[in-house]
Parts: C-alpha cells; structure tokens; sequence
C-alpha cells in the first residue's frame, strides 16, 4: 500500500506510452476558469486609458515610419533623418500588424490591439504546449499567466513577447507530431520557427536549443535502449520497408526545420561583428535573479512576495521528480522506465537554455538586457517538461493555486502603477500641440528610470511613462531624437548616420543618479542635427541643484526660449531661438 508521502510524489503513468494516458473533457470547469482569468487579464489591459510600457512608443513610431518611407510619403524632416533597414533582422514581426492598425486606430487603441493578441496568445499557446502529450495537463497552463504583466511586457518589449507565443506553438507541434513527420508538417515546424525569428533572436536560439536538446536525447535513448523511442516500431508503412529507418526522421525534419533560423542567426551575427559586448550580471547575481524571479518584478520589490513561489515551483517539482525517479531506480537495481522515457529531451532542452542564461552576454540580441530577457524560459521549459512525462494531481493543485495567487497579485500592483503612469502620460500628450511640425525635438528626462515627474512615487525597475514623445510622431511631422533602436543595425528602420544623435550628441541617457549630459546647443557644427524644441521633462528645483544639471541649463539659457509649460509644471517646451 502506497503512503500519503509516496502518493504525493507519484509523477503517474509512463506518458511516453500510446494509450497511457486517457482524454481530458473539451469542457470542464477548469476549461471555463482558465478562459475567465485570461478575459480578465485583457479587461486589465483595455482598462489602462493610457498604457505606459516602456518601449511601447517607439514601436508606434518605427511602424509609422516604416509605412512612409517605404510608401514614399514621408516629410522632409523624416526623410532627413531616418531611413529603411531592409535586412533579415529579428524584430520585424509587429511592425507590419501595427502600422496596418495606425491606419486605422489612434496609437494607444492600436498598441492596446496588438496586445491583446499576446495577452491571449501566451496562455493559450503554452496551454497548447503542455497539453501536447497529455491532455489532462491542461492546468499546468496556469503557470504561464503570471508571466502575462511582467518586466517584458511593462518595458514594452513588444517582438520579445510575440516571441514567446510562436515558441510554444512550435514546440506544442514538435511533441505532437515528432514521431510521425512528414513534408508538411516540417514545412509547417519551419514556417513556425522564422516566425520565432522574426519576432525575437533569443527566443529562435531557445527552440534550436530546446529542439536539439530533444533530438539528442532521442539518440542516446536508441543507444541505451534501442526501441524506447517508439521510432523502430514493427511495421514499415511499405513492404520491405526497414523499420529502422524512421530513426532519421525526426532528426531530419527538425534539422531542416531549424536551418533557416541557423542561416539567419549566422548573417545576423556577422552583420554585427563590431558592436561592444557587455556580460552583464556576474553567475553569482544571475542565480539569485532566477531565484526570486527577477524577470517577472517590474515596480517593486513587494512583487517578489508573489514571484519567487512562482520561480521556484519548477525548480522545486523536478527536484522532487527526478528524487523520486532516483529512489525507484535505486530499489529496482536499475535505470527504469523513466529515466529511458524518450520526453525527457524536453529537459535536455531546458538544461541547455538554463546552462546559456549562465553564458550569453548582456548585450546580445539586440537592445541589451539579453541575461533578463533569456531568464524566462527555464521556468517555462521546466513546467513543460513536467507536462510532457507526468500525470501528477498533486503538481496541477499547486502551480493551478500558486500561479493563480499570484496573477492576482500581480495584476492589482501592476495596474495600480499603470493608472498612475496615465496620469502622468496625459499631461505629456497635452504638449504635442506646442510643436511645430516638420521639426525636430528631443526629450530630456530628470526622473531617470524610476521616479515620477512629481517626484512622489518611486518604480523599482522602470520609467515612469516611457516614450510617449515617439506616439507624436503619427499625429504631426517631427523627428524624434530619442529613438535608440533606430541607432542600431536591428530594426526596421534606422537613423542616417549624419543625423545619427546617438553618434553626434546624445549623452549618458536617463539615469537615477545623474541629470541628462546630452551636448544639443552645438550639434549643428559636427554633424547634420539640428534640435529644434527640447521637451525637458520633471525637472523639480531639486533636479535642477543636481551637480551636473548645469550643462542641460546652460545650454538652454543660451539658445532656447521657454514656449509652454503644463498644467502642473511637469513638462517644459523649450523652442529654439531664430
């Protein structure tokens, strides 16, 4: 008889076998609960009057300068300053989706459209992933939803968290169909895996990684034991026809899969031989940001009250799975069943993701922040696999209340700071009138990252409002000099290199510590810049004794009169004299 401790850790039946597990209802209550915490997620989102993430209006404007410099109808001052990057470059995949919905959509509605595709899109595609070997796993599913309204998505990370969804989608269909692939479904897995691409590079690294861990574990369970895979079952589909042939077929369909992301990841990276590459935090940091779930904190450190059980429940489930695995092989006098189970590749997978969150260097992908980014998935992938080779109640239960705890959590810190931030990014929009088009403008910002222009709130990881400057740019003309991603080779679109101000004049950027150092008086004299209007934004007179705070004061006192200043004072609009 099995005590209440064994019963607990019971993974249940072998899920590698056909027929093992039996079939989940199509409508269960969990079914109608899981769709309900998802409707709620996007009534969170809809409810923002003014969503405030991060990166979000530089997207809006990359979008709408895409559409007039590719249609030809751009403004002279957009021509001048910025132009087409036409290469194979990883972030092209919500470009084309928002500029179609800004033809049709204010910015916030259209940004808000978009995102609902993703607030859906990562539940359903990781419910799709986990429910792929057995369909009673479906609670597992929860785990995703506390990942929704992370550090990603607040820092508008908008290609990054499409990317997430493909990848799941992709190996949803991997651990359905890697036994019997034909033609199409590779086809199929490669049309999936430049989708992955094109959205985000870390992530397509992740699926080669994931994918090549499992076809590797596949290998060396023929070799161990031959036949435990399923793939040298009797019974070719032709007469004749050498069972052990299918062997290749997975191998082959996943390599062929998986060779345009390789080809592409290989031009991208030769196209980007000569940036600086920075490591980032050291092991040591990036073991305690896995522990406390550091991808998931985005205001404050209260989240980590409902992230770090969230970070630690995979961790904590394999440990106790693979104990359990290790005690039956220790009384059986041998490696078992488990151990050769052929679903363990999806382990493999992680493994390899959680050994490179150790080795990549924080300036890869594009933008930075690649540790931060890349440290989402182990967690994710653990669960998976804890999805694919178990039917453990005890495990659905907890990640069900534990991720559902916490989503709520989440959801109530994150609105309140994203309500806030509205009310700040309305009396930013209130200034885009005071701006001339077809000229130029550039946004100083005293608040660094992680305090409001009032200076009464205080944000753990972010800005307060972003880059609400960049949404002017659909309304009215005007070239915004705050754009980095325009800086790099990899995004749609980029700044010429003579009006290049993150060449010719930009300085240390918002910090916490130190006011604006940007040299803008005299960039006309070493470069093709000319700053017309200076959006100076929270300069309290505490901001303004600053050391340092001078050369922004200087510069203004000598070539900029003061045009208009907000309601409360948050925003000043200095317009360059004649």
């Amino acid at each position: 008889m099995m005590h209440s401790t064994e019963a607990a850790l019971d993974p249940g039946p072998d899920a590698s076998r056909p027929g093992a597990l039996g079939k989940s209802p199509s409508k269960s209550r969990e079914t109608i609960l899981f769709a309900g915490a998802v409707s709620l997620l996007v009534l969170a989102l809809w409810s923002i009057p003014r969503i405030s993430f991060g990166d979000g209006g530089v997207h809006v404007a990359m979008a709408h300068l895409l559409t007039v410099l590719s249609m030809g109808t751009a403004d002279p001052v957009l021509s001048q300053y910025f132009m087409l990057n036409l290469q194979s470059e990883p972030n092209w995949f919500i470009y084309p989706i928002l500029a179609a919905l800004l033809q049709v959509f204010d910015p916030y509605t259209a940004e808000k459209i978009l995102l609902t595709g993703y607030v859906i899109g990562l539940p359903y595609a990781f419910r799709y992933a986990v429910t792929a070997v057995n369909p009673r796993n479906a609670p597992l599913s929860w785990f995703a939803l506390p990942f929704v309204f992370s550090w990603p998505l607040n820092l508008g990370l908008y290609n990054f968290i499409f990317s997430l969804v493909w990848l799941f989608v992709a190996l949803g269909y991997a651990l359905r169909h890697w036994r019997a692939m034909t033609p199409g479904r590779t086809l199929t897995m490669t049309l999936l895996g430049l989708a992955t691409y094109f959205s985000h590079l870390t992530a397509a690294i992740v699926l080669c990684l994931c994918l090549g861990g499992f076809g590797a574990w596949l290998l060396w369970c023929e070799l161990r034991h031959p036949g435990s895979s399923g793939l040298r079952a009797s019974g070719g589909r032709a007469p004749g026809e050498s069972t052990a042939n299918r062997l290749w077929v997975p191998f082959a369909a996943f390599a062929t899969a998986l060779l345009p992301i390789v080809v592409l990841t290989l031009l991208f990276t030769l196209r980007n031989t000569g940036q600086n590459v920075e490591f980032g935090p050291d092991l040591w940091y990036r073991t305690k940001m896995l522990v406390y779930g550091n991808v998931i904190l985005s205001h404050t450190r209260w989240e980590g009250a409902f992230s770090t059980p969230v970070a630690l429940l995979p961790f904590v489930a394999a440990a106790l799975l693979l104990f359990r695995w290790w005690r039956t092989a220790a009384r059986n006098g041998a490696l078992g069943n488990p151990l050769g189970n052929p679903l363990n590749g999806m382990l493999a997978g992680a493994l390899l993701v959680l050994l490179f969150s150790y080795a990549i260097p924080n300036s890869t992908s594009g933008g930075g922040l690649a540790v931060q980014r890349i440290q989402i998935f182990p967690y994710l992938l653990l669960m998976l696999w804890l999805a694919v080779v178990t039917d453990w109640t005890a495990l659905r239960r907890v990640t069900a209340t534990v991720a559902g705890v916490a989503t709520v959590g989440l959801l109530a810190i994150n609105m309140t700071y994203n309500h806030l931030n509205s009310r700040y990014l309305a009396e930013f929009d209130s200034t885009v009138r005071q701006l001339e088009p077809g000229r130029t403008m550039l946004l100083l910002d005293f608040t660094g990252w992680k305090a409001s222009p009032d200076g009464l709130h205080d944000s753990f990881r972010l800005n307060f409002v972003g880059h609400p400057q960049s949404r002017f740019v659909t309304n009215r003309p005007l070239a915004d000099l705050n754009i980095y991603q325009a800086s790099t080779p990899n995004f749609p679109v980029r700044y010429r290199p003579e009006t290049d101000p993150y060449i010719h004049l930009r300085g240390n950027g918002p910090h916490p510590e130190t006011p604006p150092t940007d040299e803008f008086l005299m960039a006309g004299t070493r470069s093709a810049i000319r700053v017309d209007y200076v959006l100076v934004w929270g300069l309290t007179p505490a901001r303004a004794a600053m050391d340092g705070a001078t050369l922004t004061l200087d510069q203004l006192d000598a070539g900029y009169e003061l045009a208009s200043v907000s309601d409360h004072g948050w925003m000043r609009i200095y317009r360059r004299r004649e």
